[in-house]
């Protein structure tokens, strides 16, 4: 009897052995698909928010582009008339009064460009780089600063505006903005016209306009 007993005991051991093994395992088991799950979802999360992240930037870069790119049009036209920059402010031109209205509407052109479009350009040297530019022309057209070298005022504008439209360009291609330099000085005794420190080698191709 006391064999049966012992056998008996050893069984019911065993079985509660079994269950309780069991259910460590299962408690284990649920508790790695748990963290799993949580791993998954965090991820998950992460990812979201990468994506609208980089979601994001694109349409900021998008945006920029597409408003460096009207920028440039305004650009384009002024270029157009600079010789007549100098005019503005006089009451006989030295070219003819066409032109002169052309340039003094190409001027304000790039000045409200710099209210308008600007504003969707993140790049805070960018924008600085143009509302130089719009200064130099209200202070040569207008103020009639620097009026005792006229070609060297029209050239030192042609200059900055080329360099502008240089740091536009990188917006559009999203690439290195060209390197810092202050704007010209109208009033300096040199007679040099202005030039930012690294010029691109299509600056001396005549078919470039410069």
């Amino acid at each position: 009897m006391s064999s049966w007993g012992d056998l008996a005991g050893q069984a019911v051991s065993a079985l509660m052995g079994t269950v309780a093994g069991g259910a460590i395992t299962v408690y284990v088991a649920r508790w790695q698909t748990a963290r799993t799950i949580e791993a998954q979802a965090q991820l998950a999360v992460t990812q979201e928010a990468a994506n609208a992240a980089l979601a994001r930037n694109q349409w900021t870069q998008q945006r920029s582009a597409e408003a460096a790119q009207r920028l440039l049009e305004r650009l384009a036209a002024l270029h157009a008339w600079l010789p007549s920059l100098p005019d503005l402010a006089m009451e006989e031109p030295r070219l003819s009064v066409q032109a002169r209205e052309r340039c003094a509407s190409a001027v304000e052109s790039v000045r409200h460009g710099m209210q308008t479009d600007l504003l969707s350009i993140g790049d805070d040297r960018v924008r600085t780089r143009y509302r130089s530019l719009v200064r130099l022309c209200y202070d040569v057209g207008w103020r009639c600063i620097g009026q005792g070298n006229r070609d060297r005022q029209i050239r030192d504008v042609r200059g900055y505006l080329r360099y502008v439209q240089l740091s536009l360009e990188a917006v559009i291609d999203a690439s290195s903005l060209p390197d810092d330099c202050e704007p010209p000085a109208l009033e300096r005794s040199d007679s040099v016209a202005w030039r930012p420190p690294a010029v691109p080698w299509h600056w001396q191709d005549p078919a470039d306009g410069s």
